[in-house]
């Protein structure tokens, strides 16, 4: 039987556990303004196999910043599998938006129309054909995409659904049709098993199965290139990666890079981003899913309490990466220049200050050194403590001019009027009549403002 995969989606996307058949989503705290994507438990490799998504509510949200047509949205389409979870944004997957906007490889047209609460939409993953075709409450819509991946013959399409702020029900079998597929189109549900091929990613049934990363070392050092590196490495593992960027990323904050938007909208970005971030990790404590912690986690009693929350994870793993300062000033120069992603100098002092090295008695099962080895760690630890101390004898606490308080969050954009916004998002204050407060121009490549995520 196809279900909706709970293993494979973002963990604010809550799938009925019953039947695994219809979803819901956060929609609060700032998670109104991430996307939730997730994938079925099994594609087909030939024939022309469909599906349907019933959109059942827009849920209720606070998003004073946004045009009330992009806060409730479901895109719905086909992927390949270990592919990106943000379906159209990638050259391996294809998606129509109920804005009436077909997406693939992040490229947006017009196709369909609009839809939402009450429309049920229907999918034909022809792959022999290698199209996606769509229907609208029983009516053939057209084929959407041509030529897609020959790698869907191989590998699989699978049903695909990415959604904000809304529910939905799914149907893969003709029993509970709400309507009928087009002729010669077959319910995933009916498809052979020499057709019917699993999703590929691990499935860990308890916590004791599941594999917990702890990232540890300074900002700038290579934490989450590494990270990133061992999940390219390891697809099959479906690692959850929690951190700021990556909630930054699912809230489609410029959907091709962060670049320029750090640097000048660090404030409003960290206000939505942090709540969000405890959140998940808090989820991600309680859910069998490989998972790494992007933080610094230089402390000793932080990551103590930390690795409590993985407790009952089979393996719990400390990844450690330091660097000479020559390295590190390198790279924190690179991540300033490319990214705009400024940490103000009296905090990493005061990191370097209290670096303990981790041991096994903080909860860990391992701990990696991967790029200085172990024996040589106790020295840069001790260079690093000896550095923030100097630091703190000759500027004080909270020195002027050190950087501190320069970067103080502001409170959530759902807690604020329209008229206190500070940027935009699709021209929502010229709309208001409130654009008193000239716009900030986006210093990315898309053409389009803060969020860069056609809808």
């Amino acid at each position: 039987m196809v279900t909706l995969d709970q293993w494979d989606s973002h963990l604010d996307m809550r799938i009925n556990p019953d039947t695994a058949l219809s979803s819901s989503c956060l929609h609060t705290d700032g998670f109104q303004y991430m996307w939730k994507g997730c994938r079925a438990t099994h594609g087909v490799m030939g024939g022309a196999y469909y599906y349907e998504v019933k959109i059942t509510k827009n849920l209720m949200v606070e998003m004073p910043d946004t045009a009330p047509k992009n806060q409730n949205i479901v895109r719905i389409g086909a992927s390949l599998p270990l592919s990106s979870l943000f379906l159209g944004d990638t050259p391996e997957s294809w998606g129509y938006g109920g804005t009436g906007k077909k997406a693939h490889a992040g490229q947006f047209s017009d196709f369909g129309g609009a839809f939402g609460v009450g429309d049920v939409i229907g999918v034909v993953m022809d792959v022999d054909n290698l199209s996606i075709s769509y229907t609208k409450n029983g009516r053939f819509m057209g084929i959407a995409f041509n030529g897609i991946s020959q790698a869907a013959k191989t590998v699989g399409l699978f049903p695909h659904i990415l959604v904000k702020n809304a529910e939905f029900e799914v149907n893969f079998s003709r029993e509970n049709a709400w309507f009928q597929p087009p002729s010669n189109v077959y319910f995933i549900d009916e498809a052979p098993s020499m057709v019917l091929t699993d999703n590929p990613i691990d499935h860990p049934r308890r916590l004791e199965e599941a594999e917990f990363i702890m990232m540890v070392g300074l900002p700038a050092c290579g934490k989450t290139y590494w990270a990133m590196k061992n999940m390219e490495e390891n697809p099959r593992k479906n690692y959850l990666l929690l951190g700021t960027n990556t909630v930054i990323d699912q809230m489609k904050v410029a959907g091709l890079t962060r670049k320029g938007n750090y640097a000048e909208r660090w404030q409003e970005l960290i206000s939505q981003a942090t709540p969000c971030f405890n959140k998940l990790c808090q989820l991600a404590g309680e859910t069998p899913r490989h998972i790494i912690l992007d933080q610094t986690n230089v402390y000793g009693t932080a990551r103590i309490r930390k690795v409590q929350e993985y407790k009952r994870f089979g393996q719990r793993r400390a990844v450690v990466i330091l660097n000479d300062d020559d390295t590190l000033a390198e790279r924190t120069e690179k991540r300033e220049r490319e990214e705009g992603k400024f940490v103000p100098l009296d905090a990493v002092m005061g990191m370097k200050q209290n670096f303990k090295k981790p041991s096994l008695d903080e909860g860990f099962t391992h701990i990696d050194y991967v790029e200085i080895p172990e024996h040589d760690a106790h020295g840069i630890i001790k260079m690093y403590n000896d550095q923030g101390w100097d630091f703190k004898r000759r500027n004080g606490k909270g020195s002027k001019g050190s950087g501190k308080g320069q970067n103080k969050p502001f409170k959530p954009l759902h807690a604020r009027d329209a008229s206190e916004l500070q940027f935009d998002r699709h021209g929502f204050r010229a709309q208001m009549g409130l654009d008193k407060v000239p716009r900030t121009r986006s210093r990315s490549p898309n053409k389009n403002v803060l969020h860069g995520y056609p809808q």
